[in-house]
């Protein structure tokens, strides 16, 4: 990996209006003992302004911009989300700037700043004039064009958000694909945008910002240009997150953009159609069946692992007031395992499959690990079914003794933990609807003792 000032010199570039101050100041002030008035006050007082003199052309060399020095157009990302449009030029030196040797694989194949493969996306630069990202416009329409590195946008199959800006909002993901492959299993692209598709992406190419035009016209004609005002218009939905990753200096955003970019996997697509299902973000309208056993006043929602865990359930015994309900989780959501791929079970879902089951008064047993974290699923399953919510603040075990494989692989015997029991001093915890949490307690309920009574 190249050093830190290998990056900053060839990632970094310079404005042509700052090159041009700096060189006339050399010009006009070249007899001047110790340089322009006041240069070193400017550059103790502003980092920006020092960056450009030290790596700036000065006199008597020519004035940049003139003949051989190469210059771009760019947007300048700052820090309100705004981005302002202007030219970029490359820095001089004894080997000269050579971007493309710190460039991201995406970059390599993409960017303007290397054109030996014709890339067509500008730069996005930071204060110092440090590339962190690239914009440019993808076809509406897939298939559209069968040229080489001409994208589309797509987006997983099933949402109902047909609005990039809006899928941006929503943390859908979206990819560029290139218009001469076949759409992988799962995804789609973007339909009505005949216009184009301007997207803002990340050096490793992901997506961080989209604004379509459903068309553009001139004189009649339908046109394709890009605007830098897309992407400070409201509907451009670039988020604070993505404002602060193209404000990084350009060590940070380079090692983010050496990262490999997750494949649009059918799976990543599923799991995001289930996540928008769960919200409450309007216009998703996806259901799906959940692989579940319903006995008596107990529901047990599992995958590949069901039949295992409905048996061990079976030997113990439910409480009275109490609805029980096993499924997976950890502190931010509850899943499944199917097909041995982890999938997310939203809310919504959960309390749907459960709420024909209820009583008059039934209190939720949340028999699913970790689940009972401040403001976590047991919370928001009481605020979605309006009833209070029990649940574990750490891992609970359904056969005490039996040896178990934990989620670092290691085998563990517990043979000291009672079932259903948190582990580690853990608790269960009380959640009322829209309310705050207490821990269980009261006589036969005593959190170090058994929580569901084993039959012999």
């Amino acid at each position: 990996m190249p050093s830190e000032q290998e990056i900053q010199f060839h990632r970094g570039f310079l404005s042509l209006a700052m090159s041009l101050k700096i060189w006339n100041d050399d010009y006009n002030y070249q007899n001047t003992r110790g340089g322009p008035p006041d240069r070193q006050n400017k550059m103790d007082s502003d980092p920006v302004f020092a960056y450009h003199v030290r790596q700036g052309p000065h006199w008597p060399s020519k004035p940049p911009g003139d003949g051989p020095d190469r210059k771009y157009n760019a947007l300048l990302a700052r820090t309100d989300g705004s981005f302002e449009p202007l030219v970029i030029i490359t820095k001089r030196g004894m080997e000269g700037q050579n971007f493309a040797s710190v460039a991201t694989m995406w970059e390599q194949f993409n960017s303007v700043l290397c054109p030996s493969l014709g890339g067509r996306f500008n730069p996005v630069v930071n204060s110092m004039m440090e590339v962190t990202g690239h914009y440019g416009r993808v076809e509406g329409v897939s298939g559209t064009k069968n040229s080489p590195f001409a994208y589309t946008l797509i987006h997983p199959k099933g949402i109902s958000f047909k609005d990039p800006a809006e899928c941006i909002t929503n943390a859908v993901p979206l990819y560029l694909w290139l218009t001469d492959k076949a759409l992988p299993d799962g995804w789609e692209s973007f339909t009505n945008y005949h216009g184009g598709i301007d997207v803002m992406v990340l050096t490793n190419g992901e997506v961080i910002g989209a604004y379509g035009h459903p068309f553009t016209r001139n004189n009649g004609t339908a046109i394709s240009v890009m605007s830098p005002l897309d992407f400070w218009a409201p509907g451009s939905r670039l988020l604070a997150g993505a404002i602060r990753s193209l404000t990084n200096r350009a060590a940070a955003a380079f090692a983010r953009g050496i990262q490999a970019l997750r494949a649009p996997t059918q799976e990543l697509a599923e799991a995001t159609v289930l996540r928008l299902a769960g919200s409450t973000l309007p216009g998703v309208a996806v259901t799906r069946a959940l692989p579940l056993v319903t006995v008596g006043r107990r529901t047990i929602i599992m995958g590949d692992d069901m039949a295992q865990v409905a048996a061990e359930i079976a030997k113990s015994s439910t409480e009275t007031g109490f609805y029980d309900v096993v499924i997976h989780g950890n502190a931010k959501m509850f899943g499944i395992i199917e097909n041995g791929v982890a999938k997310e079970v939203s809310v919504s879902e959960l309390a749907n499959a459960i709420r024909p089951n209820l009583r008059p008064g039934d209190q939720i047993r949340l028999l699913g690990c970790k689940t009972g974290s401040r403001g976590g699923p047991a919370q928001q399953l009481a605020n979605e079914l309006n009833r209070t919510v029990w649940a574990p603040s750490e891992t609970i075990y359904t056969v005490q003794g039996k040896a178990v494989t934990d989620a670092s692989g290691k085998v563990v015997d517990f043979t000291s933990v009672k079932s259903f029991v948190p582990v580690k001093g853990g608790k269960f915890y009380q959640f009322d609807p829209a309310g705050g949490s207490s821990i269980l307690s009261g006589p036969c309920r005593q959190v170090n003792q058994h929580v569901i009574r084993r039959t012999p």
